[in-house]
């Protein structure tokens, strides 16, 4: 979710924080990709992130920029756990410290906006009207704050729906084009299958609270998060919600998803849960598509096939809400020219050279990114580019408005809700309406 249409003060569960830079974009004609002269000497930017070099092709990313801007180098700063919960608590620490930064990135709009309304990240908009750039017409995100681009979209993460062929077609069915959640369920039902005292489920929910509310959130373009998108009115009491939590109580009564009791209490986690398959299908996001054609240390023991997010309604459009990695400049940085010119490299053609990621760049062939995603991967023939295509093609992305600051808190009492109806019986309306009043009740104290 990326667009932010309410004041600058904004977060969720985990902390953020930011980068710096400023220059000449795609082109290598401007200033910053010409020849270092003799006696030049060359900048160095930092960027920040959390992802490993290697493994996600970095390496060959910053190989090509310093190739094509010999006179800006670009340090690596980063855990290389892909752990962004840590990364963000390192940043805090950084910037509080008094750290040289230019370019963090951000998993998500919502961990920039808060820095935002800080006064930590520089808005680019005089940088994109430098160049000539009209932010809709290059990317299909939006990342601006209140009229105001503060970051450039990397990758463009949608939700779709990973299935194991094996298990399709074991069980006589087609793969879905166009379905509902009602459908979705009869999938799941049709793939769970039981050996003695194991079972192997048709469908995986996450722990996260964000698959309490999965009907809303990951298709809803109005009002997708808990609070109505002007941020006045607690969000629980609609129908996307109450088909949501009725989802998550039919695959508990039918057996056709992982119980929660055993998600939370295991710590189960979906990608060892859809790889071991111990799950048929899971509802997730563009950003696992690479792994679905095995890494090196998890080779594809099987082939995935792809499938669009389904819809409450039959007549409405196959839609998915996008989020993604944002890279932003820190405001007090001191090559903020060089840091625009990186993040707007790599914003385009770099990240399509760095073959990993559905980019949120308008002119990027999908079909060259689809097949640099599979070339790279360790078992390319376990991806399914025929349906994998469809749904990126067919699938409109949708963009929601960022959540209040408060969002964490208001998760935390859905989650408390959402327990007592998952473990101890709680009705759905109860649930619905104790988390409306709750809800309600810390909106009006932030009033």
């Amino acid at each position: 979710m990326f667009r932010a249409k309410r004041k600058l003060f904004i977060i969720v569960p985990l902390l953020a924080l930011l980068v710096s830079g400023c220059g000449g974009a795609n082109s290598k004609e401007d200033a910053a990709s010409a020849p270092a002269k003799d006696g030049d000497k060359a900048v160095t930017i930092k960027l920040s992130n959390w992802y490993a070099k290697k493994m996600d092709n970095w390496d060959v990313v910053i190989a090509e920029f310093e190739k094509q801007h010999p006179n800006i180098k670009v340090e690596f700063a980063s855990a290389e756990d892909n752990n962004s919960n840590e990364f963000y608590k390192k940043l805090d620490l950084a910037v509080a410290g008094g750290d040289d930064l230019d370019i963090i990135m951000f998993s998500n709009m919502t961990f920039l906006s808060q820095r935002a309304g800080l006064g930590m990240i520089e808005p680019l908009d005089d940088y994109l009207a430098k160049d000539g750039i009209k932010f809709a017409d290059e990317y299909t995100a939006d990342t601006s704050i209140d009229g105001k681009v503060y970051g450039l979209p990397g990758k463009s993460s949608q939700g779709l729906v990973i299935i194991n062929e094996n298990h399709l077609k074991e069980a006589g069915l087609e793969l879905p084009k166009d379905w509902t959640w009602d459908q979705y369920m009869e999938y799941a039902k049709a793939m769970t299958k039981k050996e003695g005292d194991k079972t192997r489920y048709g469908t995986y929910f996450h722990s996260w609270i964000q698959y309490g509310y999965l009907v809303q959130n990951f298709g809803q373009p109005v009002n997708a998060n808990l609070t109505t998108d002007d941020g006045k009115k607690a969000n629980i009491d609609n129908p996307f919600m109450r088909k949501s939590l009725e989802l998550r109580l039919q695959g508990e009564a039918e057996g056709s998803a992982t119980p929660y009791s055993e998600v939370v209490s295991q710590k189960l986690n979906y990608r060892p849960q859809y790889f071991n398959q111990d799950t048929s299908m899971i509802l997730t996001g563009s950003f696992l598509i690479p792994e679905t054609g095995g890494t090196e240390t998890i080779p594809a023991s099987f082939k995935t096939v792809f499938a669009p997010t389904p819809k409450l309604k039959a007549e409405d459009p196959i839609a998915a809400n996008v989020s993604g990695d944002v890279l932003s400049i820190y405001s007090k940085s001191k090559h903020k020219d060089e840091a625009y010119t990186f993040i707007r490299w790599f914003s385009t053609e770099g990240i399509v050279l760095q073959g990993k990621n559905i980019p949120s760049w308008k002119k990027a062939d999908l079909n060259d990114v689809v097949d640099r995603i599979i070339a790279g991967s360790k078992n390319p023939e376990m991806i399914d580019k025929a349906s994998l295509l469809y749904v990126l093609e067919n699938t409109k992305s949708t963009t929601a408005a960022t959540a209040v600051p408060y969002h964490a808190e208001l998760e935390k009492v859905l989650l408390e809700e959402f327990d007592k109806m998952m473990l101890s019986g709680q009705s759905i309306e109860d649930t619905i309406q104790h988390a409306q009043t709750k809800i309600q009740k810390i909106i009006d104290s932030k009033s």
